[in-house]
């Protein structure tokens, strides 16, 4: 049964898609918005690669639940201070910032966000510290090349 974790450029929430054939996996891809045209399940994979992660194209669901626990594995988490000094050495605003790194809302709660990363808030409910997702941290690390900057430490 293939699988495919499609992670949009728009959001931090992946889509999930299952199939019983590789063919109708794709014919349920192309059903999702700013898909290309996609004829093969080769041309599937290589779309999908290019896509934030964890997204990926597997043959079973147990393949597709260890990529995404590599993944988490494999992303440290950073402090506020790294958070903030990569912001600050980018020339963005916490907004700006927010946006870049692929969280949503409107513009007061990507600052929000951005500002308890920063300052190592913690969740009122959860009481968990606000960190930034595995994928927002595999974004910072290519604003970070793409600028010419060192990546954050670990």
């Amino acid at each position: 049964m293939p699988v495919a974790i499609v992670m949009s450029n728009h959001g931090a929430i992946p889509a999930v898609l299952m199939e019983d054939t590789a063919a109708a996996l794709i014919k349920r891809l192309q059903s999702l918005e700013g898909t290309p045209e996609l004829k093969t399940d080769d041309q599937a994979r290589q779309w999908l690669q290019e896509q934030p992660h964890p997204s990926g194209w597997f043959s079973t669901p147990s393949e597709a639940r260890a990529h995404v626990k590599r993944t988490h594995e494999a992303t440290p988490v950073l402090s506020g201070e790294e958070v903030s000094t990569a912001r600050k050495a980018l020339g963005m605003s916490r907004e700006e910032f927010a946006t870049a790194l692929g969280y949503g809302g409107n513009s007061n709660t990507r600052h929000k966000l951005i500002f308890e990363i920063e300052n190592e808030a913690t969740d009122r409910k959860s009481k968990k510290l606000r960190i930034m997702n595995a994928s927002a941290t595999l974004r910072l690390r290519s604003l970070m090349a793409e600028h010419g900057l060192d990546e954050p430490a670990d």
